[in-house]
């Protein structure tokens, strides 16, 4: 078994070495960012496209979230995989870690690269860059789950939240809600405007 896992590292090793990577590529949107992912593909077929290449892609999150670009500033995250595609660390001298970032549709702004498997901190970083003051922003209740035909329920909700916030707020824009114990992961296009839904209790609410 051991003799065939160091097969592999070898065999992998020699497959990948001169094969170039993406991390330190920077775009200026996210179809920038797919078409070189995908030029990379085209070029090693036979390599795990995400994991060797170390592209920055869409977060799996993220996946009902628009990609084109937008006349005001409206973030997405965007994760890499800096794990290497070994069997064993042994001599390996990858970062080792899933990263992400926020990215800005609207002026192309990057922010720092966080080390968050949920990616809310990456999130947060692109609320704090295109709605600056948000965080200060009234608690509002969570988006209804179950309603009836006449999605009463959800009207109701609605007009909660906007008599909380007390004014329109712009395509994109987060609300903050109270989740309890678990699933603080901000979550992205379930706002009342299209935006994140942020739980309290990461910003210390």
């Amino acid at each position: 078994m051991f003799a065939e896992a160091a097969r592999d590292e070898r065999a992998h090793a020699e497959r990948t070495t001169g094969v170039p990577r993406l991390y330190a590529l920077r775009c200026t949107t996210i179809a920038d960012y797919e078409h070189a992912m995908a030029q990379w593909r085209k070029a090693w077929p036979d390599l795990a496209c995400l994991r060797d290449s170390h592209g920055w892609h869409v977060a799996i999150g993220e996946y009902a979230s628009s990609r084109e670009p937008t006349d005001t500033c409206i973030p997405i995250t965007l994760q890499t995989d800096l794990r290497c595609n070994r069997t064993s660390h042994r001599g390996c001298l990858c970062v080792g870690d899933l990263v992400s970032r926020s990215f800005c549709r609207g002026c192309g702004w990057h922010s720092e690269v966080v080390g968050d498997d949920t990616d809310t901190d990456a999130a947060l970083l692109g609320l704090d860059h295109c709605f600056p003051g948000w965080r200060d922003d009234p608690i509002v209740p969570s988006v209804p789950y179950d309603d009836g035909p006449k999605r009463r329920t959800r009207r109701n909700w609605e007009t909660t939240v906007t008599e909380l916030h007390g004014t329109e707020r712009p395509q994109g824009y987060p609300m903050i809600t109270r989740r309890g114990p678990h699933g603080w992961r901000a979550v992205p296009g379930r706002s009342l405007w299209g935006g994140y839904d942020v739980a309290a209790e990461t910003l210390g609410r």
